[in-house]
């Protein structure tokens, strides 16, 4: 038995001794909401008595003294967990039930459940070939040079899976053969940047009272987050950035750079290149693609000239050095070479009404777009460039897809739901039943973003 699977199992035993009654899989809603409500405070006594526990539960720092609070989880991730079994939690979400049984982390629990059973100790995480083990048995498993010489090297990866083709093109990408231990779910809403650790618990708002936001990325490695805003205002129009924690749950202080680069006239969707610090950004307002370091110095502009129409969405294929875009004034989307500089304006010539929110698989060499006004999901082979357009009776606000969790996520137009696991046939699409949505508790998502830790 794998340790995650013990370490649920010993903590319903805990739930059973310390509430009495019946053991947690038996519970209703009017057994969870109570013990959700005394579960937070048994955090807030041993955060109060241990404050180096307090980032381990991704809570920020009270000030001034006060008692330590954030977010736990939620009466659907409970059920998910302790009832239906659909869920094994988040690395977040064990270490604060580990808090709860009196351990410092999960991963002091994983050392002391190996100690207990003689095993040999392991190294700083527990077994990791045991947790991809388990993680690939519960089918959630989340994952993880440029224009002109120099700054554009070629990128030498071996891409080893191929797009099986049948009736059904089900989003499901192969055998995964590499797991990590979160995905971290990044979203836009009304008033700022919101994340999700590996969907459970409430969203966490990183960004507030920030207005128009058009696109944004995040860099996982260096815990960079990027952000355009299109606010007319002299304050806000341009590229911002913060630096998140270790934790992804709140921005460090001191380092939020409102307007960090202001060298954009109508700054849309922006993709980042991690290992050469780059930021590539579609700028509305001059019809070009831009290029900037992490610094904010401007490196290219437009690869040489004016695009034909109006670039919106951007996304970077660096395993495939491929850059894509949507032209939102001709209703199409549009590719560039990173290597021979070659532009491609017409790569796809019907793409859907206002064709936005892009996302690349470089696995299986597809692309992904909604497009909201037509209601329709764009799905394109990037070896021979057939594309089609997908039917759907919601409006789409964004896609994201994340190959190696075998996964869609769709965010629905005015809607706090962001839907995932789509099974898409040659005139449908159809929502996985067995894959709940995700609920953002009243915000609004739209342009998404998935990084792998």
């Amino acid at each position: 038995m794998s340790t995650k699977t013990q370490f649920w199992i010993d903590v319903a035993e805990h739930i059973f001794k310390d509430t009495g009654g019946e053991p947690p899989e038996k519970w209703t809603k009017s057994e969870i909401d109570p013990f959700l409500t005394y579960f937070h405070q048994q955090l807030q006594e041993r955060c109060a008595e241990n404050p180096a526990l307090i980032e381990v539960c991704g809570w920020q720092q009270p000030k001034n003294g006060a008692i330590p609070s954030g977010s736990t989880i939620s009466y659907d991730s409970f059920r998910r967990i302790f009832i239906t079994g659909e869920s094994k939690g988040n690395r977040t979400t064990r270490n604060m039930f580990a808090i709860y049984m009196g351990y410092q982390s999960y991963d002091d629990y994983g050392r002391i459940a190996h100690a207990k059973t003689n095993t040999p100790e392991v190294p700083a995480i527990i077994d990791i070939a045991e947790e991809e083990a388990e993680d690939m048995e519960d089918n959630r498993i989340p994952v993880a040079d440029s224009p002109r010489n120099a700054f554009f090297k070629p990128a030498i990866v071996a891409v080893c899976a191929i797009l099986t083709v049948g009736f059904l093109i089900i989003i499901s990408i192969s055998a995964p053969t590499h797991s990590l231990p979160a995905t971290l779910l990044l979203f836009r809403n009304d008033n700022g940047i919101a994340v999700m650790l590996a969907e459970e618990d409430l969203p966490i708002q990183v960004i507030s009272n920030r207005r128009y936001l058009t696109g944004m990325d995040y860099d996982h490695k260096n815990h960079l987050l990027f952000w355009a805003n299109s606010n007319s205002s002299e304050s806000y129009l341009g590229i911002s950035c913060a630096r998140l924690n270790s934790t992804n749950s709140q921005i460090i202080p001191g380092s939020l750079k409102d307007q960090h680069i202001k060298q954009v006239k109508y700054p849309a969707g922006i993709a980042l290149y991690p290992d050469k610090e780059m930021l590539f950004c579609a700028d509305y307002g001059d019809s070009t693609i831009k290029v900037f370091n992490y610094e904010g110095q401007l490196l290219d502009s437009a690869f040489g000239n004016h695009l034909p129409g109006k670039p919106s969405s951007v996304e970077l294929d660096i395993v495939n050095q491929k850059l894509y875009w949507t032209d939102v004034s001709n209703h199409k989307i549009g590719r560039i070479d990173l290597l021979t500089f070659e532009v491609e304006p017409d790569f796809i010539s019907n793409a859907g009404l206002y064709p936005d929110g892009l996302s690349v698989d470089s696995i299986h060499n597809q692309l992904f777009w909604a497009s909201p006004k037509s209601r329709q999901i764009g799905i394109a082979d990037l070896e021979t460039q057939k594309s089609k357009l997908i039917n759907v009776d919601d409006p789409i606000a964004a896609v994201e897809v994340n190959p190696v969790d075998s996964l869609l996520y769709c965010s629905l137009l005015g809607s706090d739901v962001i839907r995932k696991g789509l099974v898409i046939t040659p005139d449908s699409v159809v929502f996985d039943a067995r894959m709940p949505p995700i609920y953002t508790h009243g915000s609004r998502p739209s342009v998404l973003k998935i990084a792998l830790e």
